[in-house]
This record gives structure tokens, C-alpha cells and sequence, in this order.
């Protein structure tokens, strides 16, 4: 047979070869020059355990939500092949790589070759199962035992030769995707009670006894499920996952095209075109079904679950099912790779190349949380300012979140705090910037933090001369106290407005209330005692303040108070004149000032996107303890 021959009547196979190599190297181009994300320090983090016992009890089933399996893995890996980013995402590439070969497979032996070629080269290119692929978390093997389950129970159920292989290797594949998340086992629990109706008498009992031993391999691990499902998760009190609204299902398909309306169109151009020019062969199987249920029921739950018991919907956890929506879109396609398929196949290429590298720019966007760019430029202004001459501080989940990094650059540095959630984190904050002598400060944040930190930092280093902002995601600032050339200017404000308590207007409040003894500045302060619970309000419209998009507030008053205990709050509030809003937002004052001392109070806050020129706007301070404070200086900006 000639070389000509051989490639005609594999044509299909040479395609998925190349397939499988452009996944690759979609997944392998600059894998390892990106940042670890706060979930891989996290992992990494628990793996310092002298024991694997130790490991699995503090660093599994105490301080995390997901099965042991990953961090098992990664423990023996670590010791084998070092920390370094490259070794310790190359496996979960391989599985992403292997997750495209099986979808191929499965779409194949339900539909056909050119479906699965279809479904095959979209995971190639989204940006949604290629991230996930490209961290050493537990979603690209995840998908890859998941895949591997269906795979191996379509052999099991839909073929007539039977082989213990088969059932072995079912086993195996569904027993890995329960150790590795929590919702490749929900996902592989559903396919294996679907196979119950698929059962014959020839298979019954094989079947049966391969769940059976499953549910065995899986009996060591039941002791940690059960405490990590009492404790909740992400989404239990005080977790940072909220419940997903009504429109969570269709922002969750947006986000798996890339976020793209035109790719959505191609997709859904592709879908209609297979059925259009096959509508004469069209015909519905249980593999159409099979498709949709694999691919809507584990949503489905999630959604409900995160309703009515604890929020554990993110689109991360939708990954295992992900592909049987892409076969089923491509599943009413001719089995025969025709013109028409070759020129749609080609374009798709095309198009997914174009959009992923180009339109959505993956390989230069940020994905996560920054550690490694934020550690660099702490050495490089270590080194070029001096260590003695800067004060550290830094939000992040631990010190060895931003260590990692700070020893590849060789620098080590003191950090005076390593986390502020607000609250009392903030008071520190102020006593570590008061007590401070070096000439420039040094702070960052990995993760959601108060952005009322910089009006603190700025009460000593009033000036910032290098600031830099990871998509929202991570920042790292750098500030002076003295005003040096190249130092950033601030952000103009639309409107601002002053009240030093010097004049009779006082925005509602009467002259008699103000007190001249002990005051900020000028003559006069506002008091408060038992008598007085509110203090002077300024209230104004949205419409009143500017024609301009309004996106922020900041406020910043002098206050002095003779007992700091309980909660003062700086309220603003926003309603409608229907009454339809009411948002309701505060700062405890507490949280800025020492005991019989004038301190400094910042409340920044962004409003909503859903607010309305005719929104009426009201700023106060509410004196629910009804004890003695005086307040000067109140200023409030518009941005």
C-alpha cells in the first residue's frame, strides 16, 4: 500500500494527530513563566509536612475542600522532581493533552469520527479548558478520569465483546475521579447510575460489582468528605463564594466561548448548518440524550445546592462535564469528512486560533492573583533603595504565598503585616505606618483587600512613585515621603465638597452642637454625646453631583474619641425615590483611631453598577453607643 493510501484511509487519524500537537503546545507555550495561582501556593504550602499522615490531616481534610487525591500526588511528586513551576504543572498539562483525546474517542464511538474531530479541536483552543489544564490543580485530571470513566463504561455498556480490561480499567478511571474533586465524583456518580438503565443480563453483575468496587477503593477517603461537607466550603459562613443569581447559566456559557459573542456565532452557525444540510438523516439516539445529561445535571445540582444549602457553583467545577456540550453541538454532523466538513473544520481553526491568541489575548492576560511579578519588584526596589530604608507590609492567604518567589530572587525582607481583612487589620496597619522611620513604604495585596490601606499608608508617605495593578486582581505600591520626579498624581475628582464646622451651615445639624475646645483645626469641631446619635449629613442626588458616569466615594474626616471600644459607623446610603433601592454601606470608625487621640478616618466605597441619576445619596455618622466623639474636617469626593 502506498504512502498516498495509507493517508487517505486515515485521513481522520493524521488530523487528530496534529489536534493532539496544537493542544500541546497551546498548553505548553509559556506555561511555566506565569505566576503560580493563590489555589497552587496554597497546595504547595500544605505539602511541608514531615509525614504523609500529617499531610492528609493538616493539609487535606483541616485546611481544604478538595479530595486528598492531587495532593497526595503532588506530595510524592515534589520530593521526585523538585518545586520548581515547570515540573509542577507539566502533569496537569498531560492530562489537559489526554482530556482532548478522549473527548475525541467518546464523541467518535457515540457519533462519529468527524464529530469527534469537531469536539476535539474546540477543547484545543478554548481559553476555558486550556487554563485549566495549565495549573496544578486538580481540574485537568479531573476532566481526564472523568472522560476516562465515560470512555470505558461506553465499552462496557454499548459493546458487544466484553473484557475484563474494560471493567478494570472503569474502575480505576471512576476511583481516581472521586479521590481528585468532589465534583468528578458527583460527575462519575451520575454516569455510573445512568448505566443502570442500560444494563443487560450479560453485564448485570460485572457492573454492579465494579460499583461495588469503586465505592471499596473509596472508603479510606469517606472520613475526610464527611468533615470537609460539615464544615461547608467556599460558600459557608464567612466563605467568599455567593449564591449564583438566575442569569448564572448563561453567563457560565459566555465565559466557555471566551467570552466571545462572535465565537458564540460560529459556534452556534456550525450547529445549525450540520442539521440543516443532514435533515433528511437526522435521527435523535441516547447518545443526544446522554450528551445533555451529562452536561446540564451537574449544573443543575450545583445551582440548586448553592441555593438552598451552601454556594459551591464556579464555572471551574463545570469543566468535567463541559465537553459533552461541545459533542452534543457537533453531533448532528455528516460522518463523512466531505468538503463542507474539511472548509468548517479549517475555519474553526482558524477562528478559535485567532480569537484565543489574538481577540481575548490569553497568553497576556491576567488569570490570577500576581505573586511572582510583585516579588520581583520587591527586589528590584529592595535593591535599589536599600532594605533599611523601606518598610514591608502585604496582603496575602500566608507568608510562603509571596516567600516562594522572594527566594528564586534571592531577596528577604520582613514583612510588618502579612494580611488585613479589614476590621482591627486596619489599626495596625495605622500603628505600623506611625511607628515606621524608613523614608518609603512598600505595600501589596494578592487578594481582595481594604482600599482604604493606601489613604492610611498616605498619611506619612503622602506621595506614590511606582504603582502597578494586575487587572484588578493583585497590586503592589510603592510610596515616598518625599515628592520625587516621575511621582503618580492623583485622580482629579468630578465634585467635592468640605465641611470644617467653621460656618453656621452645618447640613442640618444646629450651631449648638459644635464645640471649641477641643477641635482639629479652626475653632469649632462637632460633638457627640448621649444626647446627639446622628450627626451632620450631607445628602445630595447623583444628577446633583455630576452629568458624568459616577463610580466612586471617598471620605475622609478627623475624629477623637475618649473610649474606643464598640462601633461607630460612617454610613453611606443610597436609595430611590420610589423606594425600589436601598443599599446601606459602612465603616467602623473604630477601626482608624487611638484612644484620645485626632486620627484620621477613610471610607472608600464603589457604587454599584446599577445606579440611577434620580439615586439619592446620603453620607452620616451614626452614634449607636451614644458616647462622646468629636469629628472635624469632614471631606467627601466624587470619582
Amino acid at each position: 500500500m502506498t504512502m498516498k493510501n495509507i493517508f487517505k484511509n486515515n485521513y481522520e487519524y493524521f488530523i487528530l494527530i496534529l489536534i493532539l500537537v496544537i493542544a500541546l503546545v497551546f498548553r505548553l507555550y509559556d506555561y511555566a513563566n506565569w505566576s503560580l495561582s493563590n489555589d497552587e501556593l496554597s497546595a504547595l504550602n500544605r505539602l511541608r509536612y514531615d509525614s504523609l499522615r500529617e499531610m492528609i490531616i493538616n493539609g487535606v481534610m483541616l485546611t481544604d475542600f478538595h479530595p486528598a487525591g492531587v495532593q497526595v500526588f503532588l506530595y510524592y511528586y515534589t520530593k521526585l522532581f523538585g518545586l520548581s513551576v515547570a515540573a509542577i504543572r507539566l502533569p496537569f498539562i498531560i492530562a489537559g493533552v489526554l482530556s482532548v483525546l478522549f473527548t475525541y474517542l467518546i464523541a467518535a464511538k457515540w457519533f462519529n469520527k468527524i464529530t469527534g474531530l469537531f469536539a476535539a479541536l474546540s477543547l484545543c483552543f478554548l481559553e476555558f479548558p486550556i487554563l485549566y489544564s495549565q495549573i496544578a490543580r486538580p481540574y485537568s485530571p479531573g476532566l481526564l478520569f472523568s472522560l476516562a470513566t465515560v470512555w470505558f463504561w461506553t465499552l462496557i455498556l454499548f459493546e458487544d465483546k466484553k473484557r475484563l480490561s474494560n471493567y478494570l480499567c472503569f474502575v480505576i478511571s471512576a476511583a481516581l475521579a472521586t479521590y481528585t474533586h468532589n465534583y468528578s465524583f458527583l460527575f462519575v456518580l451520575i454516569v455510573g447510575i445512568t448505566g443502570l438503565f442500560f444494563l443487560k443480563k450479560d453485564n448485570r453483575k460485572q457492573y454492579i460489582l465494579s460499583g461495588v468496587a469503586v465505592f471499596i477503593l473509596y472508603i479510606p477517603h469517606i472520613k475526610i468528605f464527611l468533615y470537609q461537607f460539615a464544615i461547608g466550603g467556599v460558600g459557608g459562613e464567612g466563605g467568599w463564594l455567593g449564591k449564583p443569581d438566575n442569569l448564572w447559566f448563561f453567563k457560565y456559557i459566555y465565559y466557555c466561548f471566551n467570552n466571545s459573542i462572535f465565537l458564540l456565532i460560529v459556534f452556534a452557525i456550525i450547529f445549525i448548518a450540520s442539521i440543516l444540510f443532514n435533515l433528511k438523516n437526522i435521527r435523535w439516539s441516547k447518545f443526544h440524550t446522554l450528551s445533555l445529561l451529562f452536561f446540564f445535571l451537574p449544573f443543575i445540582i450545583g445551582f440548586y445546592y448553592s441555593i438552598f444549602r451552601n454556594p459551591v457553583l464556579q464555572y471551574s467545577i463545570l469543566l468535567f462535564s463541559f465537553p459533552f456540550f461541545i459533542i452534543f453541538l457537533f453531533s448532528f454532523i455528516k460522518t463523512n469528512l466531505n468538503y463542507l466538513n474539511t472548509t468548517m473544520l479549517i475555519l474553526l481553526a482558524a477562528i478559535g486560533f485567532y480569537n484565543t491568541v489574538f481577540v481575548i489575548d490569553y497568553y497576556n492576560k491576567q488569570h490570577f492573583g500576581e505573586f511572582k511579578d510583585i516579588a520581583k519588584n520587591i527586589a528590584v526596589w529592595n535593591n535599589q533603595y536599600g532594605n533599611k530604608n523601606i518598610t514591608y507590609a502585604i496582603s496575602v492567604n500566608g507568608p510562603y504565598y509571596i516567600d516562594y518567589y522572594l527566594e528564586q530572587f534571592k531577596t528577604d525582607v520582613n514583612f510588618e503585616q502579612y494580611n488585613n481583612t479589614g476590621g482591627k487589620d486596619l489599626l495596625e496597619l495605622k500603628r505600623i505606618v506611625d511607628k515606621s522611620e524608613t523614608p518609603y513604604f512598600i505595600y501589596a495585596w494578592t487578594k481582595p483587600c481594604p482600599s482604604e490601606i493606601n489613604e492610611i499608608i498616605r498619611t506619612k508617605y503622602p506621595y506614590i512613585l511606582k504603582q502597578i495593578n494586575y487587572d484588578g486582581l493583585s497590586e503592589i505600591t510603592l510610596f515616598s515621603k518625599r515628592n520625587k520626579t516621575g511621582s503618580l498624581k492623583d485622580a482629579e475628582p468630578l465634585f467635592s465638597v468640605y465641611n470644617n464646622f467653621e460656618e453656621k451651615e452645618l447640613w442640618g445639624k444646629e450651631i449648638g452642637i459644635l464645640d471649641s475646645l477641643n477641635v482639629h483645626s479652626g475653632k469649632y469641631s462637632f460633638k457627640f454625646d448621649s444626647a446627639v446619635e446622628y450627626g451632620p449629613a450631607y445628602s445630595t442626588s447623583i444628577a446633583g453631583i455630576s452629568e458624568q458616569c459616577l463610580q466612586n466615594i471617598k471620605i475622609c474626616l478627623w475624629a477623637f474619641m475618649k473610649n474606643t471600644s464598640g462601633n461607630t459607623p460612617l454610613i453611606i446610603s443610597i436609595e430611590s425615590n420610589k423606594g425600589e433601592k436601598n443599599i446601606w454601606a459602612a465603616r467602623n470608625m473604630e477601626n482608624f483611631i487611638n484612644t484620645n487621640e485626632w486620627c484620621p478616618v477613610f471610607f472608600n466605597y464603589k457604587l454599584p453598577d446599577d445606579i440611577s441619576e434620580y439615586d439619592k445619596i446620603k453620607i452620616y455618622i451614626w452614634n449607636n453607643s451614644k458616647k462622646e466623639i468629636y469629628v472635624d474636617d469632614i471631606q467627601i469626593y466624587f470619582y
